[in-house]
């Protein structure tokens, strides 16, 4: 029976990537492979199923995700989605694995995450990822915080093909 995880333990870094299987043993390990730059990420699955993820953080090699890490925290965007093995989804973020076949809200952002959202909205939609990029913070914390100033009636959040994006409440004058 496989055993899921929830929380991430990074175990370090290597050169090459195959020398991240040697030190990877428990779901939810993570190695990174740096040479000069950073590389990719080993991580056990986070499943359980036992196999190991390689993650590419170089975008020079194809598609990329973006690497965070904020004083230990270590978040990826976008979130991992195997289409193969084991097929699981989850998002990475502070440290923390939010599976995406769970109902489970994304933590509570930090106040001053929201403070620095509710300040960077706009009187027109844009996407969370754009604020992010546009404030230096991981895009699942402006998520967080945009969801959090849409369910107080601060924010709008666009529908259909606009999802995800999010503007200020336009002031009654």
């Amino acid at each position: 029976m496989k055993k899921r995880t929830n929380r991430i333990a990074m175990k370090g870094e290597v050169t090459h990537r195959h020398l991240a299987d040697e030190v990877l043993n428990a779901p939810g390990e993570v190695v990174l492979v740096r040479r000069g730059v950073m590389r990719s990420m080993a991580m056990a699955c986070p499943d359980g199923c036992g196999e190991v993820i390689t993650i590419n953080l170089d975008g020079r090699a194809g598609k990329a995700w973006q690497y965070y890490d904020r004083g230990g925290d270590v978040s990826l965007f976008p979130s991992v989605w195997r289409d193969s093995g084991c097929k699981s989804h989850f998002i990475l973020w502070r440290s923390r694995i939010y599976w995406c076949d769970w109902n489970e809200e994304l933590d509570t952002p930090m106040a001053e995450v929201i403070v620095q959202v509710r300040n960077a909205l706009g009187s027109q939609l844009e996407s969370y990822v754009s604020i992010a990029n546009r404030l230096d913070l991981v895009p699942w914390g402006v998520l967080s915080a945009c969801g959090k100033l849409r369910r107080e009636g601060i924010a709008l959040e666009g529908k259909g093909r606009l999802s995800g994006h999010f503007m200020q409440v336009p002031t009654k004058e």
